[in-house]
């Protein structure tokens, strides 16, 4: 019996807790990692399972968020990371970020290529027309035609 009470208490409280959170936003994803994308009037924003809004809904998108702790986002057409914490690693000003890899990833903005770090830092400055990093990690790069080894360092 009180297995039964205690259940029924704990399902009565987190639907108290559901109704209050889901009246603020327009809808509510899933929790992964403790945390979730909602929606408000169009625009997306992240909430902690506790309730408490820890990004305000001003995405246009907001991927879930991966095993890294890193979200990208989409806020005028541009393309930004957020962390799991919810703090900005990087500005919504790239056209394109690629997936992360050994914590690195390939930007391109104003139809250049360049790399940043998984906590943001530009690692090669967006002048390159083309990136490419070899399977052992090496990086060539092609800037006015001319293709250069480019070594970096985090």
């Amino acid at each position: 019996m009180k297995k039964i009470i205690f259940l029924f208490i704990t399902l009565f409280t987190l639907q108290g807790f559901a109704q209050e959170v889901s009246k603020e936003y327009d809808k509510i994803g899933k929790f992964y990692h403790g945390v979730a994308i909602v929606w408000k009037n169009g625009l997306c924003g992240v909430i902690k399972s506790s309730g408490k809004e820890i990004v305000k809904p001003e995405y246009e998108k907001i991927r879930p968020f991966g095993s890294d702790g890193i979200s990208y986002t989409t806020k005028e057409g541009k393309i930004g990371l957020l962390s799991i914490e919810g703090k900005v690693i990087t500005e919504n000003i790239y056209e394109s970020i690629a997936p992360f890899r050994n914590g690195r990833a390939i930007t391109k903005m104003n139809g250049l290529m360049g790399m940043i770090n998984n906590k943001g830092k530009v690692l090669i400055p967006n002048e390159y027309q083309k990136i490419t990093v070899g399977r052992y990690g090496d990086i060539r790069a092609v800037k006015d035609g001319r293709e250069v080894m480019l070594d970096v360092k985090d």
